[in-house]
């Protein structure tokens, strides 16, 4: 069977202010009805004074979307992927594309921005009990999605995806299936078959959300050498070396029992990785040798959450500025982002705040390449909603624009000229 076949799809079982950009419910089923293709849309906005931006700005917006029964709850967006233009001066979303695809959660591009690849968040693909990926040309001019290909991922419901520096491999976190694969990457942007696996035993406190491996995230460090992963199921934060292909452990550490890390990132200096723990809210900063790949021990931990807040915890998302002054986490319980200032000098952490206004259920949010925007895909507002961060303070200041998009989950930005 072919893969670029039609596949089966099965998965596991708010307010707005002056939106500029509408896509309703009935346009994402027209784009659907229009076939993968996808649909070409001009939408107009109203226009809000906006900042010009100090760095190379975004071009374009890659969106996914899940399609069918969203963990955590929101509704079925028909269609999947949606692109946008980025206004340079304002930072506003101009949708252009919708493209089909299932349950795309998370989306990464090559170094070279040419090709954008996808991870299909199901367990069922042409028969076989595994989720996909999918990777994408991308028109320079346009930034118009074209499918290549789909490969299966030989694990069920993929959670995370990232290139390698070189552009010669995806690396995919299956969360259901346990484990992390490979797949190489033709000179063309065609996936091929899985080609390296690695996986994790064990289970955590948490019953119900440990009771097994689960891979959560694929970073590389900074001297692009060494994979960065955590499994929230085995409570352990993991250092591999991709090798032709196949995945070895250099280093692991342990977060707090039943912490459940997800997702990671690097201080600018190579020397600290920040782990965001959705099961605890908390973000954990490590020691880390960029040179060997060796994870030291625990610098400092930190709540994502204010002072006296007791309702449900499951923190998403994290990342640093592009100026490395600032770290953000996002709250699905509190509903907030969460703001940290970074020190210079030792890189630990102190809280400058939590935005909640806009804000609903944010499994993702994304900062513009220039520093100028952070936007909030709310998965059960309906909606990307944009704030200005405060260059001086960190600071997220609600700008007033709010894109409709359908359960949004992830934002991946261009800046290929």
């Amino acid at each position: 069977m072919s893969d670029d076949d039609p596949f089966e799809l099965r998965r596991r079982g708010g307010s707005e202010t002056r939106p500029e950009t509408s896509i309703d419910r009935r346009q994402f089923l027209a784009a659907g009805a229009l076939g993968t293709a996808g649909v070409m849309l001009a939408l107009s906005g109203i226009g809000v004074p906006g900042t010009a931006l100090a760095e190379t700005p975004a071009r374009f917006a890659y969106v996914g979307s899940y399609t069918k029964d969203p963990p955590g709850g929101g509704n079925d967006n028909p269609v999947g992927l949606s692109v946008f233009r980025v206004d340079p001066r304002s930072g506003e979303f101009m949708l252009i594309q919708q493209v089909p695809s299932a349950n795309p959660s998370f989306v990464a591009l090559d170094p070279t921005q040419r090709f954008l690849y996808v991870i299909n968040e199901i367990d069922d693909y042409q028969g076989q009990k595994t989720g996909s990926a999918e990777a994408y040309s991308i028109n320079p001019e346009t930034g118009i999605l074209s499918l290549l290909n789909r490969q299966p991922v030989m694990g069920t419901i993929p959670g995370h995806l990232t290139v390698d520096p070189t552009g010669k491999y995806l690396i995919v976190a299956n969360y259901m299936g346990g484990n992390f694969v490979t797949l190489p990457i033709t000179p063309d942007g065609r996936l091929g078959t899985v080609a390296g696996s690695f996986a994790n035993k064990g289970s955590g406190p948490n019953a119900e959300r440990q009771e097994g491996p689960h891979p959560h995230v694929v970073v590389f460090d900074k001297g692009k050498r060494f994979i960065a992963t955590a499994d929230l199921g085995v409570d352990k934060v993991q250092i591999l070396r991709l090798d032709g292909g196949n995945l070895q452990l250099v280093s692991e550490a342990s977060m707090a029992p039943g912490a459940g890390p997800r997702h990671v990132v690097f201080h600018d200096n190579g020397r600290i990785l920040y782990v965001v723990n959705e099961l605890n809210a908390t973000v954990t900063a490590l020691e880390y040798d960029q040179s060997s790949g060796q994870l030291g021990g625990q610098l400092q931990t930190v709540s994502t959450e204010p002072a006296g807040y007791a309702g449900p915890q499951s923190t998403a998302e994290i990342a640093i500025h592009p100026s490395g002054k600032f770290l953000y986490a996002s709250n699905r319980g509190h509903n907030s982002i969460a703001g940290f200032r970074i020190d210079p000098a030792n890189g630990m952490l102190s809280p400058i705040g939590h935005t909640t206004s806009g804000i609903d259920f944010p499994r993702n949010f994304a900062i513009d390449p220039s520093g100028a925007w952070l936007y909030a895909a709310n998965q059960k507002g309906d909606t990307i909603v944009q704030f200005r961060v405060d260059q001086a303070t960190g600071k997220l200041v609600p700008t007033g624009r709010v894109t409709r998009s359908v359960t949004p989950v992830a934002i991946v930005f261009s800046t290929r000229t």
